[in-house]
């Protein structure tokens, strides 16, 4: 256990399991010293049933956060003690009321002096360590309703990410490498159209020439994300030809591209900045979104067949926001 105490943190649910572990085996130990056929686990959807009788497995699942599977296990270990039972719905035949038994009744007639007594010694075992424990574990359940352990980590892991990735302007010696990381993802989901050969085969050209910009992303020692600001007046830029290799996808390059962009567009004093993609792309939609382009009307039609909506960002709002 010293082990574990030196993990601090990164070791919390294991020392919240072990502590669970050492309460409920408290718990057996007690019931089988006064002969109560009773398992620690079975005590808070037992408890349930008894107070809210008849009830579904549905409605437990939700008064007590556990999942149906384990509900349903711990009550059909219930029914098989003759506990409580199951009865189909007169209203509807699959649907089923579980219900305590006279047998169930008669254990929590028992059961309910000893509870007393659990609740009584677990209170003075809190109350000794001078603090409000119900009230913190309260304030972490609410804290992880907020925001989960999951979604927390993943955050971090993004920004680790992210912070991993380079930023490169264009070379002429990167004219293939931007072509051939378009022409991978058109290829894979969509046909290479004329004006995509016009932009991927001249860019110089098309592109810079224009006053547009094309970056490149490198992570893990190369090159393979790229995206291409193209200019459509001093005010007015497309963010367009993102491309990430499939092999790089979930490592934030589309992110760290897209910033980028946005930044460049911003310090040009530009006052628009929109894209056009394809619906059915929700990964990049996602991004999108979360950069905070708003899908917008389509005026007028697309040089893209494959284009199905256009996005704007509001450049203001997004300068406040970071």
């Amino acid at each position: 256990m010293s082990f574990i105490k030196q993990l601090g943190y990164l070791a919390i649910g294991t020392r919240f399991r072990v502590l669970t572990d050492r309460l409920m085996q408290d718990a057996d130990k007690i019931y089988m010293s006064l002969d109560l056929e009773f398992e620690p686990r079975w005590f808070a959807v037992f408890y349930l049933i008894n107070k809210n009788s008849p009830v579904t497995i549905t409605e437990i699942t939700e008064e007590l956060g556990y999942s149906q599977p384990a509900v349903t296990q711990i009550a059909n270990s219930l029914i098989k003690k003759k506990l409580i039972r199951a009865v189909k719905s007169k209203n509807d035949s699959r649907k089923k009321f579980i219900t305590i038994t006279e047998k169930g009744k008669a254990l929590i007639e028992k059961l309910n002096p000893v509870w007393e007594d659990i609740e009584i010694a677990v209170k003075e075992l809190l109350d000794s360590t001078d603090y409000d424990i119900l009230f913190i574990i309260s304030k972490l359940e609410s804290a992880l309703d907020s925001k989960d352990i999951y979604s927390r980590v993943m955050e971090k892991i993004k920004l680790r990410q992210i912070g991993n990735v380079k930023i490169i302007d264009y070379k002429p010696r990167y004219k293939k490498l931007f072509r051939d990381l378009n022409y991978e993802w058109l290829n894979k989901y969509f046909t290479i159209e004329n004006k995509d050969r016009d932009l991927l085969e001249n860019p110089d050209k098309e592109i810079l020439k224009k006053g547009g910009y094309i970056f490149f992303a490198e992570c893990d020692n190369k090159i393979n994300g790229t995206v291409a600001l193209i200019k459509h007046s001093d005010k007015e830029f497309e963010l367009a030809k993102m491309a990430v290799t499939e092999d790089a996808q979930g490592k934030q390059i589309g992110k760290k591209l897209a910033i980028e962009a946005i930044n460049q567009v911003i310090s040009l004093n530009a006052e628009k900045l929109f894209l056009e993609t394809n619906s059915s792309l929700i990964p990049a939609l996602n991004l999108y979104k979360s950069l905070g382009f708003n899908e917008v009307e389509m005026k007028k039609g697309s040089e893209y067949k494959r284009a199905t909506l256009r996005m704007e960002l509001n450049l203001k709002t997004y300068q406040h926001n970071h």
